[in-house]
């Protein structure tokens, strides 16, 4: 006859595993094994069997139909799995628990099982194991809508590129290929990144599709279920970290091609065919860069990263262009009134110096507005002398004055004394001096 997955044994079990034939005086209800007296006294002598009852024949048919099949215990392979730790979440068999688990109030599964699937916290897994798995759906969808923005971004990046190379003359065909190539870089690095997080997406969504099902066919289980359940438990917190980390990792970088205004100037000079520009970026990192507007405006890399507009009514010189009046121009680019840098070495600044000189009883008169601001960019406008260092701000050596972007005015000297606001994008700043 065969029940519940297990047959009704006439001979002691424990002795079977001994090799010898011995008929059964009974059957242990707990551990749901046949065995005679002898083996039964033994038993009850370790500490977790202590509780344990032998019941007779027809009694024991009884138990034994209601009595599911149990797992093997993965450390020690001749044991079941029978008992749980409340304490530490985990099951195993009795010698897992006389090891590791002695302290601990270790309870009987057969005791735990009936009615499990209507237990709160067996309710609270299944919800969780849903919430994660629309999580994971959702962004599985958000990581292939990047995967086609980064192709997008990449075609119109190329069709700028292309359009713009066409206006040049036959050796800027070089510099495109070059500038095209670090944009299919940029391309291909994102698209690996989407990929990954992709399939690793796609194996969260399996693993969770894989619990549900799981639970779904052992509900009419129990003792299957809470050992799945237990597991499974566990296995989401791994999920769920998994999931965070998709979700920090699934981001891209947009970036546009910023052709170079002024390369007809500059061709006999120019190393790159314009300026990759990516939002939000680092002033460091950043090619296009601020520098100072009329009269001495020397800085460092770091505080190039902003950039400024000229306006026509400037010193008192509205018939001239930038590119007529400039006395000193150092690392600029001038698009009309439009004054930016793009340095090429870590101590390199941008430096523009106006042709425009005024006596001791003049005043000049500067006028920028403020178009695009980097992060950590600096801008200074002043007066300066003709022997005056081209790395020295405007207003911090003798004989000079400047109004810098921190708000501050400087007179000779490298302490500045409070004037105005920082300036920021949109700025029109107007200064006499």
């Amino acid at each position: 006859m065969e029940v519940s997955g297990k047959k009704l044994r006439n001979y002691c079990k424990p002795c079977e595993q001994l090799k010898t034939s011995t008929f059964s005086d009974g059957f242990c209800s707990q551990c749901a094994e046949e065995m005679c007296q002898r083996c039964f006294d033994t038993h009850k002598q370790f500490k977790l069997n202590r509780g344990h009852i032998l019941v007779q024949s027809v009694e024991a048919k009884s138990k034994c139909k209601e009595t599911p099949t149990f797992d093997n215990c993965t450390k020690h392979l001749n044991e079941d799995i029978k008992f749980f730790c409340p304490e530490h979440d985990q099951v195993g068999c009795g010698d897992c628990m006389v090891i590791s688990h002695k302290t601990c109030k270790v309870e009987y599964i057969l005791e735990q099982i009936d009615g499990y699937k209507d237990n709160e916290e067996f309710i609270k897994l299944t919800k969780d194991i849903e919430k994660y798995d629309s999580e994971a759906k959702t962004m599985l969808g958000s990581i292939r809508s990047n995967k086609d923005h980064v192709k997008d971004i990449n075609k119109k990046f190329a069709l700028d590129v292309n359009i713009f190379r066409d206006e040049m003359i036959a050796h800027i065909t070089k510099l495109s290929d070059a500038m095209l190539k670090y944009g299919d870089d940029i391309m291909a690095a994102d698209m690996k990144k989407i990929e990954n997080l992709e399939e690793e997406n796609k194996r969260l969504v399996d693993e969770t599709n894989g619990m549900r099902d799981t639970l779904q066919s052992e509900v009419d289980q129990p003792y299957k279920l809470f050992i799945s359940s237990l597991s499974y438990k566990q296995n989401l917190h791994l999920v769920r970290d998994q999931l965070e980390r998709i979700k920090a990792n699934n981001k891209i970088e947009t970036y546009d091609f910023m052709p170079d205004c002024n390369l007809e100037q500059l061709m006999k000079t120019c190393k790159q065919l314009g300026v990759m520009h990516k939002p939000n970026e680092s002033g460091a990192a950043l090619r296009e860069k601020t520098v100072k507007a009329n009269r001495a405006t020397p800085m460092t890399k770091d505080q190039c990263s902003q950039t400024i507009q000229v306006t026509k009514d400037q010193c008192s010189q509205t018939n001239q262009s930038l590119l007529d009046r400039q006395l000193v121009c150092k690392n600029l680019i001038i698009d009309g009134d439009l004054i930016s840098c793009a340095v090429k070495a870590k101590d390199d600044c941008g430096l523009f110096i106006d042709k425009y000189t005024v006596s001791c009883d003049d005043l000049a008169t500067f006028e920028i507005e403020i178009v695009s601001i980097g992060r950590g960019g600096y801008i200074a406008i002043g007066v300066v002398p003709d022997d005056y260092p081209n790395n020295l701000l405007p207003g911090f050596g003798k004989d000079s004055r400047g109004y810098n972007s921190d708000g501050k005015v400087f007179m000779g000297s490298k302490s500045g004394e409070k004037y105005g606001n920082k300036w920021k994008v949109g700025d029109r700043i107007e200064v006499q001096m």
